[in-house]
């Protein structure tokens, strides 16, 4: 749009003044936010996909930033990619970079498309990568709820020849972030939550096609625990009033990768809901920083 004459640093001060002129200095270390447009990565059962690219936005226009490959939750709905985008804001300035990505729902595509679908979205991140800022040594995998439970799955058969359609490259994982993921769609479905018992198990046919046995497992985590040697660390965040996923969901899958001996924080996020105003807060955010400085 514009076509600059000089760099930001070559270009001289401007030396106008004016009586009564007063002087404030600018912090060359202020961090902003860039929300990027939209970006399409995928287009499949009529469905467009998409990618919501957020960045730091720094006087170094060179650096690179590590990368969280976030799914966001939708009750495996449509996603809304524009929903809090400012409460992950303190990450981001932090010098962390945020792809939100689109899966098709489950009334588009039964699950595991889902898992699929971010796989594929984060091939296109690893092969168009020199579009972005972004440090492929330092990736991570986050999603909150049903974009958890995604999550959750694609991590535990990261490159493995499970829950995928190709066998592409994918980057490579330094971590996970699980905001409060389902973890087993099968107990969900039979669990009281702040929800019935009798709404809960409308998911499962919402999000199965046959609803055997073998589709519930794989989504149970436990199915893919110990399918690989070595898995990254994991940070999980959970509330005790979380009225739509039971904090079991967290406590098993934590407990699980403790006795394989997974480097793996939990955090209960006390009085929090699902989400919302209590769990995103100060010590929330500095646990999430702290987990990626101490993992890039």
């Amino acid at each position: 749009m514009y076509e600059f004459n000089y760099s930001y640093k070559d270009f001289p001060k401007w030396q106008d003044s004016a009586e009564g002129m007063q002087v404030l200095e600018g912090d060359p270390s202020n961090t902003k936010v860039s929300i990027w447009p939209l970006v399409e990565y995928d287009y499949r059962d009529d469905y467009h996909l998409h990618i919501r690219f957020i960045f730091p936005l720094e006087m170094d226009e060179s650096k690179r930033y590590p990368l969280i490959i976030h799914c966001k939750g939708s009750g495996w709905e449509k996603q809304n990619l524009e929903s809090n985008l400012a409460d992950f804001a303190p990450v981001v300035k932090a010098g962390y970079g945020l792809a939100f990505i689109q899966y098709r729902p489950a009334n588009i595509a039964k699950y595991p498309a889902q898992v699929h679908d971010l796989k594929n979205a984060a091939r296109y991140i690893l092969n168009h990568a020199e579009q972005f800022p972004i440090d492929l040594n330092h990736v991570f995998l986050a999603g909150d709820s049903s974009g958890g439970h995604t999550a959750i799955m694609s991590y535990l058969t990261w490159g493995e020849p499970v829950l995928d359609e190709y066998d592409d490259p994918l980057p490579t994982l330094s971590g996970l972030i699980d905001y409060y993921g389902v973890t087993n769609v099968r107990k969900l479905a039979e669990t009281d939550t702040g929800m019935s018992k009798e709404s809960n198990a409308l998911l499962l046919d919402f999000l199965f096609a046959e609803k055997t046995e073998a589709e519930f497992a794989q989504a149970n985590f436990a199915c893919y625990i110990d399918l690989k040697e070595k898995l990254p660390p994991v940070l999980i965040l959970h509330g005790n009033k979380d009225r739509l996923v039971p904090l079991s969901q967290s406590v098993e899958f934590f407990e699980a990768l403790k006795a394989r001996g997974t480097d793996c924080q939990f955090y209960m996020v006390n009085n929090s809901d699902h989400g919302g105003c209590l769990f995103f807060c100060p010590a929330v955010t500095d646990t999430i920083i702290k987990f990626l400085r101490e993992n890039s």
